[in-house]
């Protein structure tokens, strides 16, 4: 448990604690604008862009940055790990613009990949069902504020959708939801997280999934599943292909965190969904 609480811990300083550098940001008016937290921005110690603010440890093959090669895209990458909701509206820290700075009346393409941070999810993982190994597990004494705290975001949600089409009216928002972490069984790179604890934990992103397409659907924006092509590349299968690094993380010193192999099978749904929308050809 020890050295659970000390990969958590590292992981946590790095996001938060490295120097943040002042960076020139792109002017508003490029094709697409991504938004996002660490599920969008990094790779972990993969490919780290030096030239972004080191605090948002954002990599040069995250999936933004794969959809605009892939598709030929202007990207303005505003992706930054530990990012809120509220960091699409304000500065997050020194030399790094509010979000949603990049958006204006030529962006044509918004991904928006953000929610986990302000449900607390890392808190209640770490906190509750790992830490909670020891004790018998968090599924078996469920706690409902976890719910509470995914449902919260609801409304700040919206909001934030509703703001995107106000500073992008002619831009189509896509919103890529939580892919498979775990299913119904663990392993030993999880460092003794039960199996019903997996399953748990992994019903949680699919409620957060579900809060967000909710508010997709209610606010025109396009909602992009990725539990179902993601559910063999969990954080228990085979480290070649898997999707996110466990605990024991040994390719981007990042747990729960996409590998470079994730980014790219997110990159390959985000680009289907905005190619056979039909935006691009407007």
């Amino acid at each position: 448990m020890k050295r659970l609480l000390l990969t958590g811990a590292a992981a946590l300083l790095f996001s938060m604690l490295v120097p943040t550098t002042a960076q020139a940001e792109p002017s508003p008016g490029a094709t697409y604008v991504a938004l996002g937290d660490s599920g969008a921005a990094t790779t972990g110690v993969v490919d780290l862009d030096v030239t972004a603010p080191l605090r948002c440890v954002r990599s040069t093959s995250n999936a933004p940055k794969l959809v605009a090669e892939r598709l030929g895209l202007a990207l303005d990458d505003r992706t930054c790990s530990s990012a809120k909701l509220p960091d699409l509206y304000n500065a997050q820290g020194a030399g790094i613009a509010p979000q949603f700075d990049g958006l204006g009346p030529a962006t044509e393409i918004v991904t928006l990949h953000m929610g986990a941070n302000d449900a607390d999810m890392t808190e209640f993982i770490l906190g509750h069902c790992h830490a909670g190994v020891v004790s018998g597990g968090c599924a078996a004494e469920a706690d409902p504020e976890w719910d509470n705290r995914i449902d919260a975001i609801a409304p700040a949600y919206a909001a934030a959708l509703a703001d995107i089409a106000r500073r992008a009216p002619n831009a189509t928002v896509f919103v890529d939801g939580w892919p498979t972490y775990l299913t119904n069984t663990s392993c030993p790179a999880m460092l003794g997280l039960l199996p019903a604890d997996a399953a748990y934990i992994q019903s949680k992103f699919e409620r957060l999934n579900t809060v967000v397409a909710r508010a997709a659907a209610d606010h025109g924006a396009v909602y992009i599943d990725t539990v179902a092509a993601s559910r063999d590349f969990g954080m228990c299968a085979d480290p070649a292909v898997r999707w996110f690094d466990p605990v024991l993380a040994d390719q981007t010193l990042l747990p729960y965190h996409p590998t470079l192999a994730g980014q790219r099978g997110v990159a390959d749904l985000i680009a289907a969904a905005i190619t056979s929308s039909g935006a691009l050809t407007r």
